[in-house]
């Protein structure tokens, strides 16, 4: 007799196992659980003018960071830049103009160029008419600093408040759409 009762419990233990849809429906639920735990910190949506693109996914700025690649930062050279923002939403999302070692200039008409490549005029005043500082800058590209500029001629960026360092820099944000 205690045999048999043994082998039934065995039979009990193995009846739970899920069949091959129960554990693809397991797994995805799963999945679809964790990304939804991950995902939302991973993704930013700018919604300033100063850039042409919306949506980025967010990774470590670990690596190379080249030219062309968007930045999200949080510069403290300026306080202009956190007027009127709280502390949790004081990030910028910016794009890399002019890298380290690169040769950066501004001539007399407010035009930055990182070497021959132009990268936008610094303006006068902002939408208000308030005046804005200029960065006065002409050499190379201090080591792990970035000038930072967005794809917009309003956008507020390293014309106005210098270079970011490499210890300000967030993320690496790749633009989805």
């Amino acid at each position: 007799m205690g045999k048999r009762s043994g082998s039934k419990s065995k039979k009990k233990k193995l009846s739970w196992k899920l069949n091959n849809r129960e554990k693809t429906l397991a797994i995805v639920v799963l999945a679809a659980l964790l990304a939804g735990a991950w995902l939302p910190g991973r993704l930013i949506i700018s919604t300033s003018p100063s850039l042409d693109r919306r949506i980025f996914f967010l990774t470590r700025a670990i690596g190379s960071i080249n030219t062309g690649d968007y930045l999200v930062f949080r510069h403290n050279g300026t306080s202009f830049v956190r007027k009127g923002l709280d502390k949790e939403n004081d990030r910028l999302v910016k794009k890399v103009g002019c890298g380290p070692g690169d040769m950066l200039a501004v001539d007399t008409d407010r035009i930055f160029f990182c070497g021959k490549k132009a990268l936008g005029k610094a303006l006068e005043a902002d939408s208000k008419g308030r005046s804005l500082p200029v960065f006065e800058f002409t050499g190379l590209v201090p080591d792990n600093s970035y000038f930072m500029v967005g794809t917009n001629p309003r956008s507020f960026d390293s014309r106005y408040f210098g270079f970011v360092h490499a210890d300000e820099i967030l993320y690496k944000a790749l633009p989805i759409w």
